[in-house]
């Protein structure tokens, strides 16, 4: 009985993460959902409690498997670094509704004011992004790896801007854009300039 509801509340985020990627947060009702998770809304509300709720187990799910992603190139350096932009490219790519719906919730929630529980999310999580590329960089830095890079936070900052401005390009042609072809180039040009 309990591996069937967590098979149905796999399928209900699934489903919500193609349509809110699809139609956006505030364009996808439950109804949508649940017809296409093969449900009912009552059984939505049940699993998750609200449309809310629904959005959290959405996220945590994209964080789970950004983290454990994240997590197999820990301790490896520039190259760890590297790798690991060069999985998030390949995982964009292979799961195109939740990198949608990604930057579909960011430009839905970027007005929004503190306390807005999205845009607080996405903060958080740039947040710690950068902190994690500044300190790789800091560490190559320490270990002679890197030999140019005078400001570590400008630089995992500019690493986390283009991955948001390569996502959004990707998605707007993405058949003019190869988005690995295009991280590879930025990854290359940015080991030249730090001597990485």
């Amino acid at each position: 009985m309990q591996k069937r509801g967590e098979q149905r509340r796999r399928a209900i985020v699934d489903a919500a993460t193609e349509l809110f990627g699809r139609h956006g947060y505030r364009g996808t009702g439950l109804a949508v959902i649940a017809e296409q998770a093969g449900i009912t809304p009552s059984a939505v509300i049940h699993h998750f409690g609200s449309k809310e709720g629904l959005l959290r187990a959405v996220l945590d799910a994209h964080d789970a498997r950004s983290a454990a992603r994240l997590s197999r190139h820990v301790g490896k350096g520039v190259r760890g670094l590297v790798d690991a932009l060069l999985d998030d490219a390949e995982d964009t790519r292979r799961h195109m509704h939740l990198s949608t719906l990604h930057a579909t919730l960011q430009a839905e929630h970027l007005t929004a004011g503190p306390g807005d529980e999205v845009r607080e999310r996405f903060l958080q999580r740039s947040r710690i992004l950068r902190q994690a590329m500044a300190d790789v960089l800091r560490s190559g830095i320490g270990s002679g790896e890197i030999t140019d890079c005078p400001d570590p936070d400008a630089t995992a900052a500019e690493l986390l801007a283009f991955q948001e401005g390569a996502l959004i390009l990707w998605r707007l042609d993405p058949e003019r854009t190869d988005l690995r072809a295009l991280y590879e180039t930025h990854l290359r040009h940015l080991i030249a300039e730090t001597g990485g």
